[in-house]
């Protein structure tokens, strides 16, 4: 069908009413941007822009006509080189990634500036052939989710010869394609979490809730993001239907997320307090019919999770009783909330040059290396220091190791080193589950310890046989087992759909 303005007008003029009424003035956009919506700006769209966007208005309808077109990737690049050169495109400012001005447009829903909320973007009003055609490009070419269902967007961002530098996009859920079409060369992007990825003429599947970069590239560049806003599902009615008469396929009106988007949803934010409930009572369920604290001669265990669920939490456990017949583990619980790390110390409850199986409390401490990293960390240093060779040690967290905007430094991994952590471990991120299971002394790398996600429910467990010495312990580490479960997919029941 022939696209029309908001106003039901043809728009092959272009801005049909509006640009009638502006003529020569120009039309203020609002401008959404993908990393940091506080810090875009209105920018204008002038009399060259909107003869660019006019001309390519007319070859997208009149494609558009057979409602049969499947439209080609030589289809779009048509449209769109008939708005001609750089100076032609519409403008958007992105000040925390390019100094000027760049040359793109964002397709579909925006966040509208000066109170605007979220709405449909000038560009698809005036414009809505130009969008109509290129969702049902990307409808028609993008891969299917796993259980064959179109994949879901709100938005499409559209760069002409913009290289991005690095950058995290903060107001879509995750999940996002790209590709680049046009004569070019290198332009591949970089992802934080796959490496370098082509996506020259093919679609290729990002996270955009983790750092990524265009790498450099020569000749014409011109890329398509499909994308979902995070307000997509809270749109009014009007703003809903016009997504949805465009092609876009996540819109809605009700508050509720499209099982697509369920779980990036949780990862990127918390859980509800019905997801909470329902984590509460797997943990209950599986201590209590499955995987209760190990009660073996010599086993110590660890469970933690991130401040993702209930605020986080936990708790570490050790055998106390040597008796030959039975042997009771003592549980002390991680305290919610709480940053930094958690460092519970277990001397062997042993004679000297004695076989031992149990363990007495020595401390159990908090480090907090997120409130105060220079004086935590150089006490940490002391502590550990101080201890024993052979002193049993478990060090977990119960919300968050570290600030986001202050990692750990060198002197932290060079104190786990000391209980057994590999020297080159990966780092301990923000929010993210870890814990070790280790003693002083270790060789480097003989721990056992393992980094989650966010939302990774992470449990470590072991057994040690300590023997006493004049110095402190001979301690050797055995039996070493592990589970991470997802948390997600407990709060969700698994099995969701994804890309």
């Amino acid at each position: 069908m022939p696209a029309t303005n908001k106003r039901g007008r043809p728009s092959s003029s272009g801005a049909g009413d509006e640009e009638e009424a502006h003529k020569d003035k120009e039309i203020k956009l609002g401008v959404w941007d993908e990393s940091d919506i506080k810090e875009a700006k209105a920018v204008a769209l002038g009399r060259e822009q909107r003869a660019g966007l006019s001309r390519a208005e007319v070859i997208a309808e009149q494609y558009l006509k057979d409602d049969t077109r499947i439209p080609t990737a030589n289809e779009v690049e048509k449209v769109l080189e008939a708005i001609g050169s750089d100076k032609d495109w519409p403008k958007q400012t992105r000040p925390n990634l390019a100094d000027a001005p760049v040359s793109g447009m964002c397709l579909g829903l925006v966040f509208g500036l000066g109170g605007g909320g979220a709405k449909v973007s000038l560009v698809s009003e005036n414009y809505p052939a130009i969008t109509a055609f290129i969702v049902k490009w990307c409808l028609a070419t993008l891969p299917k989710t796993k259980r064959g269902k179109d994949f879901p967007f709100s938005s499409i961002q559209v760069n002409f010869n913009y290289g991005a530098k690095k950058h995290v996009d903060g107001n879509n859920i995750g999940p996002s394609y790209i590709q680049s079409l046009g004569q070019h060369s290198g332009g591949t992007l970089w992802t934080e979490d796959q490496g370098v990825v082509n996506c020259r003429r093919k679609w290729c599947l990002f996270n955009g809730n983790l750092m990524h970069e265009t790498q450099p590239f020569k000749g014409t560049r011109i890329s398509f993001i499909p994308f979902t806003h995070g307000l997509y599902n809270k749109l009014t009615a009007p703003v809903k239907k016009e997504l949805l008469r465009l092609g876009f396929n996540a819109a809605r009106s009700d508050g509720k997320d499209l099982e697509f988007f369920e779980r990036f949803r949780i990862e990127k934010n918390y859980l509800t307090e019905e997801h909470n409930d329902k984590f509460r009572e797997f943990r209950e369920q599986r201590q209590a019919e499955g995987m209760p604290p190990p009660a073996y001669r010599g086993a110590v265990a660890v469970e933690c999770y991130g401040r993702q669920a209930e605020r986080g939490g936990g708790w570490v456990s050790f055998v106390t009783s040597a008796s030959s017949k039975t042997t009771q583990p003592e549980t002390i619980q991680l305290s919610p909330n709480t940053t930094g790390i958690w460092l519970t110390t277990l001397e062997p409850d042993v004679a000297a040059s004695t076989s031992s199986t149990c363990f007495r409390l020595k401390e159990h401490r908090q480090f907090n290396l997120y409130k105060d990293l220079a004086k935590s960390t150089t006490d940490f240093g002391k502590y550990v220091d101080a201890l024993q060779d052979g002193v049993v040690t478990i060090v977990s967290i119960a919300d968050t190791a570290c600030a986001k905007s202050r990692p750990l430094g060198p002197k932290v991994y060079a104190t786990l080193s000391k209980l057994g952590a590999p020297s080159s471990m990966e780092p301990i991120l923000y929010r993210q589950a870890w814990a070790l299971i280790g003693y002083k002394g270790a060789q480097e790398g003989t721990a056992i310890q393992r980094m989650g996600t966010r939302s990774t429910l992470l449990r470590l467990e072991a057994a040690f046989e300590c023997k006493g010495a004049k110095k402190g312990y001979v301690t050797r580490i055995m039996n070493c087992k592990e589970d991470q479960t997802s948390i997600i997919d407990v709060v969700t029941g698994g099995g969701q759909d994804c890309a």
